[in-house]
């Protein structure tokens, strides 16, 4: 039975995250810590925005590989796999992004697919798929 409520929450994270993709989580921020993120650039707006939306469905997919596959293991691969996304793949964006097209939401083509891969879960599915494949490779030898 929990293991279906982790699911349950891990999947209603992921979408209240896709739900209020728009909502600026700097200014939620903002209320809740008054004066903690200083309001003087859309860059820092846009930025805060994007690492809260990452962290939230990162950690709703920790959940769920958690939930589903219950391996310490696979937990911590994600686990690094969300640092190094978190640390070296989303400052590399945000660094190109603001520098190229600033902080509007539209985006070229090249980066609309980055942003996917990592402001979206999509890099976190990704590795689950590998280890359904994994697992699946070991039951069959």
């Amino acid at each position: 039975m929990k293991k279906y409520l982790l699911i349950a929450l891990s999947l209603s994270m992921l979408l209240l995250v896709f739900l209020f993709q728009r909502i600026s989580y700097a200014g939620v921020v903002n209320t809740m810590l008054p004066d903690s993120i200083q309001m003087v650039s859309p860059n820092v707006i846009f930025s805060v925005n994007k690492i809260v939306r990452l962290i939230l469905n990162d950690v709703a997919c920790m959940i769920f590989i958690y939930a589903v596959f219950k391996k310490q293991i696979y937990l911590k691969a994600s686990f690094y796999l969300f640092l190094a996304e978190l640390f070296v793949i989303l400052p590399l964006y945000l660094v190109v992004k603001l520098n190229l097209e600033g902080d509007s939401e539209l985006s070229s083509p090249l980066l609309s697919q980055i942003h996917r891969l990592i402001v979206n879960p999509l890099l976190m599915f990704l590795l689950m798929l590998g280890f359904v494949y994994q697992r699946l490779k070991v039951e069959k030898s």
